[in-house]
């Protein structure tokens, strides 16, 4: 049975990618909130008074925990379900249901355990039907388009010991919803065996951040854009796309008649038509992102997704400044260290005024 010293009763873990624990740490301290390293790499707990933090380096929070033990399958259930009636039965909101396994913080589509999670779940959700089944009729499948009200998570650690956490989720002014109505705040990227490179993974996750994605015909501008992971997934949601870069595309974009590929500077970019979409991979000091940041008012894209480099620890000041920066341009902005991201962080943009989710 596992040992839960290192959560109490009532305090919140949280999910980053792992081997990223400690700039987690390192800003839960800057918070206040009293961080604490797990046994389980990708999980970080702190005190109750984290439990409204929303980290740039937290892929998830699971708030308000309470450790749940049971000698079998049926137990651990019941256990489950009867927490689930306590928090959601005095309300009529709908709610969305996680079942994590400690293999699924690192992103492991096949976690050891998912077969027993498979069975508490199943008898969870059998006890709701038949003891709760109104409770049972306003769970949903929550998604970044549509979030639900509460989410319900549920981490397995061991054949007898879980995690519940059952807290209402806040709408973002930029994206969906905090708790992340993404599993573990996984996005879901899908392979892509011919992109010229593998960042390709970071943008994806940057649309799920926003909770949305490109449209048929919409213009996209790619700064930096060589040699064209970036360009390649705006064209495959349909968008058209202005590439900018000092060096070339990889030679199918290039012949793309929906993409106009410039050699330039992508600092320097000047647009001749209403953007849709501001994307950027640029690797460059923090300082030359703000800049960028500080000309969205001149570009005017509807939303973007920007990523900021660091060289060596992180910038908490350059973050700050670049989402302050943001504002001051009219536009609503988020940072999040993705899953996928290394040194760096995503920045999700929506200009003020537009509709957050669409």
């Amino acid at each position: 049975m596992a040992d839960l010293a290192w959560i109490g009763a009532g305090e919140t873990a949280f999910v980053c990618r792992h081997g990223h624990e400690a700039p987690l740490v390192e800003e839960l301290h800057r918070l206040g909130a009293a961080p604490r390293p797990t046994p389980l790499p990708g999980l970080v707990a702190a005190s109750s008074a984290a439990a409204d933090l929303d980290p740039v380096w937290a892929l998830q929070t699971l708030p308000r925990v309470r450790v749940l033990r049971g000698a079998s399958v049926r137990a651990l259930a019941e256990a489950a379900a009867e927490g689930l009636s306590e928090r959601l039965d005095a309300t009529e909101a709908s709610w969305d249901w996680h079942w994590l396994l400690p293999a699924t913080l690192r992103g492991n589509p096949r976690p050891p355990m998912q077969r027993r999670a498979g069975l508490v779940q199943a008898g969870a959700a059998d006890w709701l039907q038949r003891r709760r089944r109104r409770l049972a009729r306003r769970r949903v499948d929550g998604s970044p388009v549509q979030p639900a009200e509460y989410l319900a998570q549920h981490l397995l650690l061991d054949a007898e010991t879980m995690l519940q956490s059952v807290a209402p989720c806040r709408r973002l002014a930029v994206g969906s919803s905090w708790p992340s109505p993404l599993p573990a705040g996984h996005a879901a990227v899908p392979d892509d065996p011919a992109a010229p490179a593998s960042s390709y993974r970071k943008l994806e996750e940057g649309f799920a951040l926003l909770g949305r994605w490109p449209a048929a015909g919409e213009l996209a501008v790619d700064l930096g854009a060589s040699p064209g992971g970036w360009t390649r997934v705006l064209r495959r949601y349909g968008a058209r796309v202005i590439a900018v870069d000092r060096a070339p595309l990889a030679a199918d974009l290039e012949a793309d008649a929906d993409v106009d590929a410039r050699i330039g500077d992508a600092f320097r970019f000047e647009p001749d038509a209403p953007l849709d979409w501001l994307v950027s991979d640029i690797v460059a000091y923090p300082e030359r992102i703000i800049e960028l940041l500080g000309s969205l008012g001149t570009l005017a894209p509807e939303r973007g997704v920007v990523q900021m480099k660091f060289r060596g620890d992180v910038d908490w000041a350059a973050i700050d400044t670049g989402l302050q920066t943001a504002a001051g341009q009219g536009y609503a902005a988020r940072a999040r260290h993705v899953f996928n991201d290394k040194n760096e962080v995503t920045i999700a943009l929506r200009r003020a005024g537009k509709e957050a989710i669409r």
